[in-house]
């Protein structure tokens, strides 16, 4: 992925996301408080999802942790990078100002690769959107977040330090069901509502 392409990702899936309070009336959320996100996410057809995914695996969440995602820039130009001519001081600075999304680090056992550079045995990060900061939960409207000892099928794009991103928020996740079927997690969004074999 080029460094071009790396930025986009980054500031898309940072600054598509909106915070609006669920629980509290004054700006600052408040300890124990649930506050909503939303976030504008690309959508996909079948064969987009399939193309756009550099892995496609079926797996089993291992465990979770939270994280918070912060904008990375990258790039020569100012075009790419804003930071670009900003002292080590100032672009420390810019980027404190634009702050972090709560977000959490999934680790997923894998058992099936369909897709990508990964096998059987593996274990991967997976990189989402929303969880728990300073005591607050945040939830991302469109996005599932993945449970302990759950199996999934997964779409997903790489992201940043060796780990990857679904697609579409939800649009690239399924759970298994008993009828050793994948449903999808957001079927409103995913462009297969069930997968099989």
């Amino acid at each position: 992925m080029n460094n071009r392409m790396r930025t986009q990702m980054a500031l898309l899936s940072l600054a598509g996301i909106a915070f609006a309070g669920c629980s509290t009336s004054s700006t600052e959320p408040q300890t124990g408080s649930t506050e909503e996100l939303f976030a504008d996410y690309p959508v996909y057809d079948s064969a987009t999802i399939v193309q756009e995914s550099a892995i496609i695996v079926e797996g089993n969440v291992v465990s979770t942790k939270p994280t918070v995602s912060t904008p990375r820039y990258e790039g020569d130009s100012p075009e790419e990078n804003p930071l670009v001519g900003l002292t080590e001081e100032e672009k420390a600075k810019a980027i404190s100002q634009n702050g972090g999304v709560a977000g959490t680090l999934v680790r997923l056992h894998v058992n099936k690769v369909h897709k990508g550079a990964a096998n059987a045995g593996d274990e991967m990060v997976i990189v989402q959107t929303g969880g728990t900061q300073d005591d607050v939960l945040y939830v991302v409207e469109g996005t599932t977040v993945l449970q302990a000892d759950t199996d999934y099928l997964l779409f997903a794009a790489e992201s940043f330090d060796d780990a990857y991103a679904i697609l579409g928020g939800s649009a690239g996740t399924y759970y298994a069901n008993d009828d050793d079927e994948f449903v999808a997690a957001a079927p409103e969004s995913a462009p297969f509502k069930v997968l099989t074999e």
